[in-house]
C-alpha cells in the first residue's frame, strides 16, 4: 500500500468504517506526522498528489481531517479519533432509518402485492462481515448447485486467502456443483488458476464490472455488496429460477 506501512487489524478495521485505501493511508500518516502539506502526505504514503486531494477532501466531509491555513499554504490534520464514534452513530441513526422504511412501508407494500402468504418471498437482510459469513454457511454451504456472478476483488480488501481457502474447500468437500461468472481481473484469475475443478469459471469481457455478487442456489438468491458489506438473501424459487435463467444465458456466450 505504498511507503506508508499500516497494520492488518487496522486496515481492516478502517475499511469496515467505509474508508477507502488513499484514506486510509492519508488519515493514519496524518495521525501519525502531525500536522502535513498535500506533498508532504504524498511523499510518506507513495499516493500521488491528485489522489490525497481527492482523500483529503473525503476526510473532511466524514469529519476525520480538518485544513488549516499558514501563511500561503493549506495544511491538514487528523481529528481526535474518537471522531470515528459519531460515524458509528450515523451508522445506528441510518439503520433505525432503514429498519422503520422497512416495517412501515416495504414489507407491507410486498406483502400486499402477494394475497397468499404460502407464495409470498421471504427476504432476509444482512450486516458487516459477520452476516455475510452466516450468508456462506447457512446457504452457499448447505446448496446443492451455485450458479455465481461477480469479483473476488472486494472480497479480498477484508477476507484472507486463508478464509476464501477455507470455503473453497468446504465447498470442494460438500461436492457443490460451483460456476461462476467473474471479472476478468489478476485476482479472479488467480482463483480460478489455484482452485480448478473447485469451482468452474467464466470470465466476463475485459472492461464490464460486477460490482455486486449475485448468487442463485436452488430456491435461494443472495446478493451482496463488500463494498457496502451487506446481504440480502430472496428465498423465492421464480425470482431464483429466473435469475438462473439470465444467468444460464451469460454463461453460455461466455
Amino acid at each position: 500500500m505504498g511507503k506508508f506501512k499500516v497494520s492488518p487489524r487496522i486496515n481492516k478495521a478502517l475499511y469496515q468504517f467505509g474508508l477507502t485505501k488513499k484514506e486510509r493511508l492519508t488519515y493514519l500518516a496524518l495521525l501519525e506526522k502531525g500536522i502535513s502539506s498535500i506533498q508532504e502526505i504524498s511523499r510518506l504514503t507513495g499516493v500521488n498528489r491528485v489522489s490525497v486531494y481527492a482523500a483529503l477532501d473525503l476526510l473532511i466531509r466524514k469529519g476525520l481531517v480538518s485544513a488549516t491555513k499558514k501563511g500561503k499554504r493549506t495544511l491538514f490534520v487528523a481529528e481526535n479519533p474518537e471522531s470515528f464514534r459519531r460515524i458509528l452513530e450515523d451508522e445506528k441513526a441510518d439503520i433505525e432509518e432503514k429498519e422503520e422504511i422497512f416495517n412501515n412501508l416495504l414489507l407491507p407494500s410486498l406483502k400486499a402485492l402477494d394475497v397468499s402468504e404460502k407464495n409470498r418471498p421471504r427476504f432476509k437482510f444482512y450486516e458487516g462481515e459477520r452476516g455475510i459469513d452466516q450468508v456462506y454457511t447457512d446457504y452457499m454451504l448447505k446448496s446443492e448447485e451455485i450458479l455465481a456472478c461477480g469479483s473476488w476483488d472486494p472480497v479480498m480488501d477484508y477476507a484472507s486467502w486463508k478464509d476464501e481457502r477455507w470455503y473453497l474447500r468446504e465447498i470442494e468437500k460438500r461436492k457443490i456443483f460451483y460456476r461462476q461468472i467473474l471479472e476478468d481481473t489478476s485476482i479472479n484469475h488467480r482463483f480460478a488458476m489455484i482452485f480448478k475443478g473447485v469451482f468452474h469459471a467464466k470470465f466476463l469481457p475485459t472492461g464490464v464490472s460486477a460490482p455486486a455478487d449475485i448468487q442463485v442456489m436452488g430456491s435461494v438468491t443472495a446478493l451482496l455488496s463488500h463494498d457496502k458489506m451487506t446481504a440480502t438473501v430472496i428465498e423465492d424459487e421464480t425470482i431464483a429460477n429466473s435469475l438462473k435463467v439470465y444467468l444460464e444465458f451469460i454463461w453460455e456466450r461466455l
